[in-house]
């Protein structure tokens, strides 16, 4: 039978492998990191009373394509980790994320067609934020009963 101090150990390396395995799971969700950062630096700017146009974070736009695959790539994680797991992220998330991408479609891609991305991209996140908000109210389908 093993001491109290060899199951103590154990048990020490169990929840430190879980800590990393969650800590590397994170990674995930760094995507979401970069955006709040740079909205924080366009609100921030906001307060001095900079106003934000095309030309304050243009150099971004050099990046867009790597940003947007990367942003990709993290959908596809979390698309593949919710087929896995259900109940580990969210769908009405997933839906929002998808209707971001589709807005923030590069025009590389697209060329002219830009803006119906736009609209099928502002449908799915209009339709995800309204979903949210149905949940929050307490809001239930009610079925008819014949």
């Amino acid at each position: 039978m093993p001491s109290k101090r060899a199951r103590e150990k154990k048990k020490g390396g169990i929840v430190g492998a879980f800590g990393g395995i969650s800590g590397a799971g994170s990674v995930i969700s760094a995507h979401n990191i970069c955006h709040s950062v740079c909205l924080l630096v366009v609100a921030v700017l906001s307060l001095f009373g900079v106003l934000v146009s095309s030309s304050a974070l243009m150099f971004l736009e050099n990046y867009n394509f790597l940003f947007w695959s990367i942003g990709l790539v993290f959908l596809a994680v979390a698309i593949s980790l919710y087929a896995s797991r259900p109940h580990c992220t969210s769908k009405k998330l997933i839906m929002a994320n998808s209707g971001l991408l589709l807005v923030g479609i590069p025009s590389q891609l697209v060329g002219y067609y830009n803006p119906l991305f736009w609209i099928a991209g502002g449908l799915l996140l209009t339709g995800s934020i309204a979903w949210y908000i149905k949940g929050r109210l307490g809001v239930r389908d009610v079925k008819k009963k014949k």
